[in-house]
This record gives structure tokens, C-alpha cells and sequence, in this order.
């Protein structure tokens, strides 16, 4: 036992090494004794001996089949060798021994980063299983259940056909396969890659022009184009073929299927009519008719806190009022909830809090759009009680009822504009704002407005566009000059449609990458935005400095760039020294093509 108790000594202050000569001593003194086995394997790992970890993990698991612990740490290992599915397989057996553990968040987190080159039947089935749920966040697995799904060799094939047809006139792909998971994709989804989308697009095509419509397949293509919000390219050909259907006074069920690939059903009453009795067609009318209306009521009666009198201001709330961004239909309900401090704490352990209480603090959410991050947050933090505003009513509307299906009752929604911010007299204890400030005519004026609702010590959540990221599509760039909504939309289809021709070794083709180019709310978010203000970390220092706030944590796309960043800086172990950021990113300039994402606090 002193032995033991010296071993878990050395681990403390990290003699990995010579901790493991002790558990091995042990282990071999007791070789019936799963625990030690599974201590044996933390200290190899720790040492840097991954594979004989993984060694001692089985022999415990040998012992003792049911151990979820060694479960979670043999699929730790493996993660660390590079073997993702095997890692999520154990995480799944982990999870299922010990429920209330917190592995099916790391399991989702392994899964979520996977990228499959072959079939996986078992990771199928699991994929097919979680897409049956409604508590986690779906979309963050959709990359690698297309992977999944491409990973057939006819679908491959498929998909490329359709790429080459889509760009070059080539000859038309097959239709697409009857899938399982695509169809699960393509249903709870944004598909977000362009060679399905050719795929998609020639299906809809071939389906309205040479018939054969079948209900149960081609449902989830249209709720595919519905969640997209019509952004696929559409060929006049298309537009003289579907005309009859939309003046039509009555439809079949099978022509009102082909107008749902193309337009939203509320706007056809005769398509509507005709998909009434449909069982199939129940979720296309859930989401173009009845959850708009659930919307409008919401948004209708929810506060405003403030005036809107900036031009600007008024001009981003027109934008989404007929373009709520981000349409989202599903969040992480696994998440194990804990106080603000301790997430913070183990996300940026050298932060500090002296002389603030985050047991149950009041935060403000500016600029929560359709609540997606909004509702997260409120579901992630323990005693949190949330303020979420935004300018535009009809995203707060999409952000009431999404809160009240996934039953969130700790967050309030309101109007308000950041700039009126001076007359309240509400303070907070956290201020999230992300993808705000830079959609404004003078983002410090915000950023002051924000900051003079901050208790003194409290925390700062900011997310901005980043100059240097961004460089790689400012061609694509450009002010939409239409004004009616379908004008509009048409002139964001004919710009993704030159965005999707570009030469795949264009500079500007990293735009496929990114989520919001897939609907037509996210891709005018993303490239046709009212006013956009782009910054830098220099600028950001700065921008600090002015307000009396202090740099704390940076939040980066993944463990690997944090890691990178340290090695290149390793006296900043904080990693929050802007000019580091700076010359770091200026040489690995896709650091932050989603966002700069920090963290600041109030003096």
C-alpha cells in the first residue's frame, strides 16, 4: 500500500516513468487485480508508452469485462494511436457500464472527428442509432456520417459523377441511393458538401423532369431543400417545368412532393392541400407551416428593451428578419452540467477568478440570433440564468420555440439593440457577443455599450471575423443588390453558383468548407452580409486595453493549434499575448476562418 501510495506520489508531480516500475512491481505481486492493471496503463500513457498502455488496459479488462474506467482509458489510448473507431467502440462500452459517467461526451467528441475511407457496419449502426435522438447535436456529426456514406464505393463514384456534371456538363450521375444514414442526414441536417450537393441538385432535376416520384425517398430530399432554403442552383429548364405546378388550382400528393423540392409548401396552396393527408409528408409540414407560425406568435410577443434607430442596426435586422441565421434543429442535451468556473477552469487553467461568484451568474447572450448558442449556454452551466436579445423578432421567434421544445426555462428572450444598451440598469457577471460587433457601423461603439453593463470583475465572451482568415474569399465578398426576398435569394443562388465553379485549387474554394455555404440564410451571413468589419489581433489587443478588460483565455478550433501555439510560445502558457497570435497565425492563416473566439475580464 505505501508502495501505491508512493506511486500515485510520483504521478502528481509528473515522474510518469518511475510511477510505472511501481504499478508493474504491483501488478506482477497481483496479477488478479484489474486496478492495477488499469493504473499500470495511466502511468504508461502518461509516460508516453500509448501502446503498452494499451497492453495493460485489456489485460484489466480481461479481469474484468464490465470496468468502464479502463473501458474509457483503452479508448483514450487508442485515440492517442490514431485508431478513432476503435477509440469509439470502447467509449460506447464505457458508456453503457457507466451511464452517468460523462463518456458519451467523449465518444460523441471521437466520433464527431472521424473521417471514414472504408465501410464500418458497426459505427453505421451506432450513427443510425444516434440520429434517431433528439438530445444531441447532430450536425456536429455530419461530416463524419458522410463520410460514412461516401464511403461505398458506388457512392463515391456517384458523387463524383455528379461533381463532374454539376461543373462540366458531363454526363448525369445514377440516382442517389436509398441510405439509411443519408436519408437521416439528409432529414436532420445541413449536408455540408458540394459534391452531394451536385448530387442533390440532379435528382431533383431528373425527379421534376422525367417523373417517377416515390413519397418515402424523396421526403427527405426536399426537407434537404427546405433546410437549405432553396439555395441549390436552379436551371430555367427547371423554372418551366415547375411553373404549371404553382398555379395550379389543385395538385397530386406526388407533384406537390416535386413543388417541396423547390419552394417552401406555405406559399403554394394547392401543393399544401394535397400533402395534408400524406403520413410521409408530415415533417415538411411541421417545418414549413406549422413551426412558422409557432414562430411568428413568439416572436410577436416578446419585449423590446430598446429602440432601433441606428441605419445599420436597422439594416442587419431587415437582413434577418427574412433571413434568421442559423437555422438549427438540434442541440447537445448530454452535456454534464457544471458551474461556470470550473468549464473555465478546465478549459484555461491558469485564469483566475478573485472576487467574483460564478455559481449562478446572470448572463447576457448579445446578438443570440436563432438561440442556438444561446440555449446551449443555458443548458451547459449550472445556476445560470440567461438574457438572450436580438435585433431581428423573427429569430427570436425560431429561438422562443426551440427553447420550449427542448423545455430550457432558465433563459428569457428580448429585442433590443446593443447601442441602447446605456439605459438599462440591469449589470451582468458574463457577457457573451459572437458575430456581433463586426456586423456594426462602429464596433467599439458596441463593444462600450457591452461593456459598461459588465459587473467589475466580470467575464467577456467575444467572437469576431478574422482579417487574415477571411482574406482567403474576399473576392467572393459583394453587397447583394436586389431588395425583394425572392430577388434576393435568386441573386444568393447565382453567387454560389460562381462560388461552386471556382477551380478546386482556388484559394476561395475553402468556402465549401465551411457549414454556412450550404442554405441560403448561412451563405448571406457568411459572404453577402449588410456590413462587415474584419479585425486582427493587434486590433484586438488594442481593443482591450481601451476598455479596461484583460485577455484571459482564447478558445481555438482544436487541441492541436492550442498545442502548436505553445510549442512555438512556450513562455505564454496562458496563450493570450496578442502579437504572439498574431505572428502564429500569420503563418498558419486558417487558424481562425470561423471566428477569434476569446475570453476577456473587467478590472
Amino acid at each position: 500500500m505505501a508502495r501505491l501510495r508512493e506511486a500515485a506520489q510520483l504521478m502528481r508531480q509528473g515522474r510518469a516513468g518511475e510511477a510505472v516500475a511501481i504499478f508493474a512491481e504491483a501488478a506482477k505481486a497481483h496479477p488478479r487485480q484489474p486496478e492495477l492493471q488499469n493504473n499500470l496503463g495511466v502511468a504508461l500513457k502518461a509516460a508516453g508508452k500509448p501502446k503498452e498502455a494499451v497492453q495493460a488496459y485489456r489485460r484489466a479488462l480481461k479481469l474484468a469485462p464490465g470496468y468502464a474506467v479502463a473501458e474509457a482509458n483503452l479508448a483514450r489510448a487508442l485515440l492517442q494511436l490514431g485508431e478513432g473507431a476503435a477509440a469509439v467502440r470502447h467509449f460506447e462500452s464505457a458508456h453503457r457500464n457507466a451511464p452517468d459517467a460523462g463518456y458519451f461526451g467523449e465518444l460523441l467528441d471521437t466520433l464527431a472527428g472521424l473521417r471514414f475511407e472504408k465501410p464500418d457496419p458497426a459505427l453505421r449502426t451506432l450513427l443510425l442509432a444516434l440520429f434517431e435522438r433528439r438530445d444531441i447535436d447532430l450536425q456536429r456529426l455530419a461530416p463524419a456520417a458522410l463520410s460514412l456514406v461516401l464511403a461505398n464505393r458506388s457512392a463515391t463514384k456517384g458523387a463524383e459523377a455528379a461533381w463532374r456534371w454539376y461543373r462540366d456538363d458531363g454526363e448525369p450521375p445514377p440516382p442517389l441511393p436509398e441510405d439509411a444514414l443519408l436519408a437521416a442526414l439528409l432529414t436532420w441536417t445541413t449536408v455540408p458538401d458540394p459534391r452531394l450537393e451536385a448530387w442533390m441538385i440532379a435528382e431533383r432535376r431528373r425527379l421534376l423532369l422525367e417523373g417517377g416520384v416515390k413519397m418515402a425517398s424523396a421526403v427527405p430530399l426536399a426537407l434537404q431543400a427546405t433546410t437549405s432554403e432553396f439555395a441549390w442552383h436552379l436551371t430555367p429548364e427547371e423554372s418551366e417545368a415547375l411553373a404549371p405546378m404553382l398555379s395550379a388550382e389543385t395538385l397530386t400528393p406526388e407533384e406537390a412532393l416535386l413543388v417541396a423540392l423547390y419552394r417552401d409548401i406555405a406559399e403554394v396552396p394547392a401543393a399544401f392541400a394535397a400533402l395534408q393527408g400524406e403520413k410521409y409528408c408530415l415533417p415538411i409540414l411541421e417545418r414549413t407551416v406549422r413551426e412558422p407560425e409557432e414562430e411568428r406568435t413568439l416572436g410577436t410577443a416578446l419585449p423590446s428593451l430598446t429602440d432601433i434607430s441606428d441605419e445599420i442596426s436597422d439594416k442587419v435586422r431587415a437582413q434577418y428578419e427574412v433571413h434568421p441565421y442559423p437555422r438549427w434543429r438540434s442541440v447537445d442535451g448530454q452535456i454534464r452540467r457544471k458551474p461556470l468556473d470550473a468549464h473555465l477552469r478546465d478549459r484555461f487553467p491558469a485564469m483566475r477568478f478573485e472576487g467574483i461568484d460564478l455559481k449562478a451568474p446572470k448572463l447576457l447572450v448579445a446578438g443570440s440570433g436563432t438561440g442556438r448558442h444561446a440555449i446551449q449556454t443555458a443548458a451547459r452551466y449550472e445556476g445560470v440564468e440567461v438574457t438572450a436579445v436580438d435585433l431581428s423578432r423573427r429569430s427570436l421567434g425560431y429561438a422562443a420555440r426551440m427553447a420550449r421544445e427542448l423545455g430550457r426555462t432558465n433563459i428569457s428572450f428580448a429585442q433590443a439593440d446593443i447601442l441602447g444598451f446605456g439605459a438599462l440598469e440591469q449589470r451582468f457577471d458574463v457577457i457573451e457577443c459572437s458575430g456581433v460587433l463586426h456586423h456594426m457601423a462602429d464596433p467599439m461603439a458596441g463593444w462600450r455599450a457591452l461593456r459598461g453593463l459588465l459587473k467589475p470583475g466580470g467575464l467577456m465572451r467575444v467572437a469576431l471575423y478574422s482579417e487574415i482568415a477571411r482574406e482567403r474569399f474576399a473576392k467572393l465578398r459583394a453587397e447583394i443588390e436586389a431588395t425583394g426576398e425572392e430577388e434576393i435569394a435568386a441573386e444568393i443562388r447565382a453567387r454560389r453558383r460562381d462560388a461552386l465553379l471556382l477551380a478546386e485549387d482556388d484559394p476561395a474554394a475553402i468556402v465549401w468548407q465551411t457549414g454556412d455555404f450550404y442554405s441560403l440564410s448561412g451563405c448571406r451571413d457568411l459572404l453577402f452580409h449588410r456590413r462587415e468589419v474584419r479585425f486582427t489581433w493587434p486590433e484586438i489587443g488594442a481593443a482591450v486595453a481601451e476598455l479596461d478588460l484583460k485577455l484571459v483565455g482564447v478558445e481555438t478550433a482544436s487541441q492541436a493549434l492550442r498545442e502548436a501555439y505553445l510549442k512555438r510560445f512556450p513562455n505564454d502558457p496562458s496563450a493570450t499575448d496578442p502579437a504572439n497570435w498574431d505572428a502564429f497565425e500569420r503563418d498558419n492563416p486558417d487558424s481562425f476562418l470561423a471566428m477569434y473566439q476569446f475570453w476577456c475580464q473587467a478590472a
